[in-house]
């Protein structure tokens, strides 16, 4: 059975897998939470989107937290997931100043981003949320890309090639990429799990100059940057 299976929606066969493999892989133990601890990150951001009236809670929601967050993760993890335009760098001298490293910082930001992602998604198919699945016990492995260094963005960044080294190349497929995509190159994982989401509900980002390229069959390249730039207007998105 597929994860969308009870969407009156037809939804693609590479989105479905995608997803659901985001889904299971989101809460095995990461670069530096645990499966336990991320599960708790994605509950929280689900929880503060229930406050807001931003999401319906689901009947099923799936596995419990068996980890208590600290306060300033839930914060942080709360306006990330309600208001993310509200997340300047006061939010991140807050959050660092209360005890979160810059690494569990842009891990939590990718955990949050994906798991709104999929609520949204739901949402827009009109099916409840996924039920979130049991954590994975492990370790996390706590390396730390050795060629991350202070740029411009809030936490060190890799930099472009060639400046970025092997790091840079392997990372960003030997081609430059915007702050964007390099934000949360401090724990390159995330970013190859925002690069695989963001390919297949928008395009593959070596097409993004190709003005003719479509990846849609519903939308044409021109009807999509519609949709994407006028959500991003409204959601104050910076880039």
């Amino acid at each position: 059975m597929s994860l969308y299976s009870d969407s009156a929606y037809p939804v693609t066969d590479e989105m479905d897998k995608i997803h659901e493999a985001q889904l299971n892989r989101m809460f095995e133990p990461g670069t530096w939470g645990t499966g336990a601890q991320r599960l708790a990150v994605a509950t929280a951001a689900r929880e503060a989107a229930y406050e807001a009236g931003i999401l319906e809670k689901p009947d099923d929601p799936g596995a419990s937290p068996t980890v208590e967050l600290p306060e300033v993760a839930k914060n942080f993890i709360a306006k990330l997931a309600v208001s993310p335009k509200d997340v300047l760098q006061d939010t991140y001298r807050e959050a660092h100043e209360g005890g979160l490293s810059d690494e569990e910082y842009v891990e939590i930001v990718g955990v949050v981003s994906r798991m709104v992602n999929l609520d949204v998604f739901a949402r827009g198919l009109g099916i409840p949320l996924r039920p979130l699945p049991e954590p994975k016990t492990g370790e996390p492995s706590r390396e730390r890309p050795e060629a991350a260094i202070p740029e411009l963005a809030f936490v060190p960044t890799i930099p472009n090639p060639p400046e970025g080294g092997p790091a840079a190349d392997e990372l960003y497929g030997g081609h430059p990429k915007p702050y964007i995509v390099r934000g949360m190159s401090l724990v390159p994982q995330e970013v190859r799990d925002h690069i695989e989401l963001e390919e297949v509900g928008y395009l593959p980002l070596r097409h993004i100059l190709e003005p003719q390229f479509q990846q849609h069959d519903g939308l044409t390249r021109s009807q999509a940057e519609i949709v994407a730039g006028r959500v991003s207007a409204l959601n104050e998105c910076f880039f």
